[in-house]
């Protein structure tokens, strides 16, 4: 099954590190920032700020998760 392909983030720099996120963080990322343009109605830049935050933040507890005994 081929994974969906998303538009990348306008800025360069967050696409590049958008993309080297493995499936799951990257839909993630991609859910984030839709909703936070549409529902929270931020511009598509804001948006994917605040989602590549709130990424940031799932890896940390996805990361600490699996290092619990």
């Amino acid at each position: 099954m081929n994974a969906p392909k998303y538009t990348p983030p306008l800025d360069p720099n967050l696409a590049i590190k958008v993309d080297a996120l493995d499936d799951d963080a990257q839909e993630f990322y991609q859910e984030r920032a839709g909703i936070r343009q549409f529902d929270g109605r931020l511009s598509r830049p804001e948006a994917e700020a605040a989602a590549w935050k709130d990424t940031l933040r799932y890896l940390e507890q996805r990361n600490s998760a699996g290092n619990q005994p």
